[in-house]
């Protein structure tokens, strides 16, 4: 008997309990229906203007050239001419080795040229004597043909001895070691009295140019129509700054088009060239790159933060004349200075909200205020 009235007073509880959540909620309900009160924003004008085409992008530096130097002959190192982190001009001597064994090879192959162009004089006195004594007919056809292939050998004695002296003289120039390009030095590996051979895996100096340098970088496979036609109009401007380095700005010109689209990544690959005079451009560094195309003449712009990120794209909230909010998708071409540049979905003069956004819907009325309101 006890259990049943435990149960009905249990029963009796919840619908009480129900009956005040569901007035609570009929209450609540009109209060936020009728709370219409406009959103406050910050709006801005989209405006046709002049805008320069420019591709940015983060660029690394790279040496046009650089140089191991390793030996062509086999010698002791004795003398370095250079110090590390040098630079050196194209021709300069960095590294003497021991050439006396060249030198040797020189003087014997002068010494078998003198004795081979002597028994070459012989063989052709030999050759003419001969030949007269044929036409007199004291000698035989054979001898005579026996001299004139002993003249034959003899000039090719004298060939092969001029040819060693030849290789003589090469292999003592290359114990002259000289740099190939401008640039500089590393680190100086083939130190004085050591022994440098051609087969070394270890370099004796690497020489980097630095004067020109190229800058490589990589834009979306989307501007290269854009670049082709504007280096048909003359040579295109690039700037390459620094966060590492504030100071550093440097203009060059645009150098080199890939020629082929990297599929994986969909970019192309571009180089430009700077002069680098004060090396302020180091080979490995990473770069911020500037690519000027030209100018728009009426680009359609708006402040950059109007611009908002969505899971269909892009889009930006436009004000119409009766203060009502509504989602304009838009295609932005690129951000400069602070100001998008559309490309679709937005008309010039068309009031967008650049501040306030989160609090918005489509169909809400809202008020402008200052931007310094915004916190």
């Amino acid at each position: 008997m006890n259990t049943s009235r435990i149960a009905l007073t249990v029963a009796i509880l919840a619908a009480l309990a129900g009956i005040g959540w569901y007035v609570a909620g009929r209450q609540s309900t009109p209060k936020a229906q009728t709370d219409t009160k406009p959103v406050p924003v910050v709006t801005a004008l989209a405006t046709e203007r002049p805008m320069p085409v420019r591709v940015e992008a983060v660029g690394n530096v790279q040496s046009l050239a650089v140089v191991a130097i390793r030996p062509r002959v086999e010698g002791e190192v004795l003398q370095v001419h250079i110090r590390e982190g040098q630079e050196v001009a194209q021709g300069d001597t960095l590294f003497t080795l021991d050439a006396r064994m060249a030198e040797a090879n020189k003087r014997q192959a002068e010494a078998n040229l003198a004795r081979d162009r002597a028994q070459l004089e012989r063989a052709r006195a030999d050759l003419v004597r001969y030949t007269e004594l044929l036409k007199a007919g004291s000698a035989t056809k054979q001898k005579v043909e026996q001299s004139q292939a002993e003249a034959t050998q003899a000039e090719a004695s004298v060939k092969s001895d001029l040819a060693a002296i030849d290789n003589a003289r090469l292999t003592m120039g290359y114990a002259t070691i000289k740099a190939l390009v401008p640039g500089r030095t590393g680190t100086i590996n083939a130190k004085l009295g050591s022994l440098a051979k051609p087969g070394d895996a270890q370099s004796m100096v690497t020489i980097t140019q630095m004067r020109p340098i190229n800058v490589a970088f990589s834009v979306a496979e989307s501007y290269l129509p854009r670049i082709r036609a504007a280096m048909e109009a003359g040579p295109l401007e690039t700037v390459v700054t620094s966060t590492a380095d504030p100071g550093l700005r440097a203009v060059g010109q645009l150098s080199f088009i890939d020629s082929a689209i990297d599929a994986t990544t969909g970019t192309i690959g571009l180089k430009a060239t700077f002069a680098n005079d004060d090396t302020r451009l180091w080979p490995g560094q990473f770069v911020n790159v500037t690519l000027t195309l030209g100018i728009e003449d009426k680009a359609l712009t708006v402040p950059a933060e109007a611009v908002q990120s969505g899971q269909n794209g892009t889009f930006i909230f436009v004000v119409d004349e009766q203060a009502k909010t509504s989602i304009v998708p838009v295609r932005v071409d690129r951000v400069l200075d602070g100001s998008a540049i559309i490309t679709d979905g937005l008309k010039p003069g068309a009031k967008v909200v650049t501040q306030g956004q989160m609090r918005l819907a489509p169909g809400l009325t809202v008020s402008e205020r200052a931007p310094q309101a915004d916190k």
